[in-house]
């Protein structure tokens, strides 16, 4: 269970959101909606253990997030930006996440995953010549590669085509069954299992 109790947000004199409660557990989605500046990514700093509340606390099975040793070991965060690096390879890249995320190299996991999200004719070329979509693509296939039970993420589908948007809401759903917990924000609907949603509006 991921606990949210009387969040407080300041950014420089505004205040973003305050007395903010919410809790989600495993195998359930939390979509965060609201308006460009509302504190969407805030939030999602605060409950990653990134940054600190103004006021309130964040807690993982009833312990603080930030006096808890292992939480962000189970935490996978694909942010606006993407993360990769962009004068790496999309396999480079991909090995790159793999040794993060604690794995031995496997060339062949790496080349399989290149084909999974529609990058393998494009494995061997600099992130930088990738257009937006495919760069998003590479960074939202760590979590595939992390394998980790929390999945934070800050409007996942941009830049994605319709076709790699239904396949990456069957891995969303697929880490739902798993009984995987998702914190998403997103301005476009996302088709999961409406008894697995909760939602929040910042406003």
């Amino acid at each position: 269970m991921l606990k949210a109790h009387g969040l407080k947000c300041v950014r420089g004199d505004t205040e973003l959101f305050s007395n903010l409660e919410f809790s989600v557990k495993s195998g359930e989605a939390l979509v965060v909606k609201g308006d460009n500046g509302s504190g969407k990514t805030s939030l999602l700093r605060i409950l990653c253990g990134f940054s600190h509340p103004v006021e309130g606390d964040v807690t993982w099975c009833d312990e603080s997030i930030f006096r808890h040793d292992s939480f962000r070991q189970q935490i996978s965060y694909v942010g606006h930006q993407s993360g990769v690096k962009m004068d790496l390879t999309v396999l480079e890249n991909l090995s790159f996440m793999q040794r993060l995320a604690g794995e031995g190299s496997d060339a062949s996991k790496l080349k399989e995953l290149a084909r999974y999200v529609g990058l393998f004719k494009q494995r061997n070329v600099l992130t930088r010549k990738l257009s937006a979509g495919q760069v998003r693509r590479v960074a939202l296939a760590k979590l595939l590669l992390e394998q980790r039970s929390i999945w934070v993420l800050d409007e996942p589908l941009t830049a994605l085509d319709k076709e790699f948007i239904v396949k990456f809401e069957l891995d969303l759903k697929n880490h739902l069954d798993k009984l995987g917990l998702l914190v998403v924000t997103t301005h476009r609907e996302l088709k999961l299992p409406e008894f697995r949603v909760k939602q929040i509006t910042l406003s």
